[in-house]
C-alpha cells in the first residue's frame, strides 16, 4: 500500500474510544430528543449523576477485565512488519510508561512482543522505504499503571532513521547491532540505557531528556562525540574519545536535558 498507512497491530484503542463515546451519544441523544417530543419527562438533576456513575462502572469494569487478563498473562500481544524488500526503514516509536527494550537481530523488518495487548502499529511504502509507527495503545489498562513490557527487535542489515520518544519508566536502546543512519531519542522522567550504533560514516544521536538519568555505553573501537546544552546536566565520563577528530566513521550524541545525569563509559 504504497503511500498509504495500513494496520500492523491491534488498533484497539481508537476503535474502545469510538465505541464508548458512541454509546454515550446515541443514549443522551436518545433522552434529550424523547424530553423534548413530550413523549416523556426526565429529572435532569438526578438523570445526570445517574449517567455518569453508570459510565463510569463500565469504565471501571472494562479496566478490571483487562488487568486481570494482563496478569493471568492472556493479555500479551506481538506483531511483525515484513521485509518485502525494504532496503531502508523509518521507524518512528511512541510509548509511555513501563519497561521497554530495543535493539537487533530481527528476521523480519520489525517485531514487536508486549505483555499486555497495547501494540498499535502501522507501515506505509514508498518503493524500497518502508515507514513503520508503532504506538503503545492507551485503552490498556496496563499502559496507563505504567506495567508493560516491550521488546522490539529490528532487521540489523536494513539502514535505520530511528526516532523514540517515550514518557515514564525503563528504556534499553541497544543501537550497537542496528545500522543506524540517524536516531532521535526523547524521554521524560525515565532510567535510560542507551549504547551508540557502531556506524558507516558520520552519524548523530540527538536525545532529548526531562528528569531522567542516562547510561551511554559506547562499544570497543566507536568513535564518538558528546555534546551537551540547556538545563541541569551533570556529566560523568570521557565526552570525546581521542580519535573522533580524524575518525570517518564516527558518532555525534547532541544531548538537550532538564534536570538529568549522564553517564558516559
Amino acid at each position: 500500500m504504497a503511500g498509504q498507512w495500513g494496520g500492523g497491530g491491534s488498533g484497539r484503542g481508537e476503535w474502545t474510544g469510538i465505541s464508548i463515546f458512541g454509546v454515550v451519544l446515541v443514549v443522551v441523544g436518545a433522552i434529550f430528543l424523547v424530553d423534548q417530543l413530550g413523549i416523556f419527562h426526565f429529572a435532569w438533576r438526578v438523570l445526570w449523576p445517574v449517567l455518569l456513575i453508570a459510565i463510569g462502572a463500565v469504565l471501571v469494569v472494562n479496566a478490571a477485565a483487562r488487568h486481570g487478563a494482563v496478569e493471568h498473562g492472556t493479555g500479551a500481544a506481538q506483531t511483525s512488519i515484513a521485509r518485502d524488500g525494504a532496503g531502508r526503514l523509518e521507524l518512528e516509536v511512541g510509548v509511555g510508561a513501563g519497561t521497554f527494550q530495543l535493539g537487533g537481530g530481527s528476521s523480519q523488518l520489525v517485531e514487536v512482543q508486549s505483555s499486555a495487548a497495547d501494540i498499535a502499529a502501522e507501515q506505509r511504502r514508498e518503493g524500497d522505504l518502508a515507514q513503520v509507527r508503532l504506538r503503545q495503545d492507551v485503552a490498556s489498562f496496563g499502559a496507563w499503571r505504567g506495567g508493560t513490557s516491550w521488546g522490539i527487535r529490528l532487521a540489523s542489515d536494513i539502514p535505520t532513521r530511528l526516532k523514540f520518544d517515550a514518557g515514564a519508566g525503563s528504556f534499553d536502546l541497544d543501537l550497537s547491532s542496528l545500522a543506524i543512519v540517524e536516531a532521535k531519542l526523547q524521554v521524560g522522567a525515565a532510567r535510560t540505557r542507551i549504547v551508540l550504533p557502531r556506524p558507516r560514516g558520520a552519524v548523530t544521536v540527538s536525545i532529548t531528556g526531562g528528569a531522567a538519568s542516562f547510561g551511554i555505553e559506547v562499544p570497543t573501537g566507536v568513535e564518538y562525540r558528546f555534546e551537551s546544552s540547556g538545563g541541569l546536566t551533570s556529566v560523568d565520563g570521557l565526552t570525546q574519545s581521542a580519535g573522533y577528530g580524524t575518525a570517518t566513521d564516527r558518532v555525534l550524541v547532541r544531548f538537550t536535558g532538564g534536570a538529568s545525569s549522564v553517564r558516559i563509559g
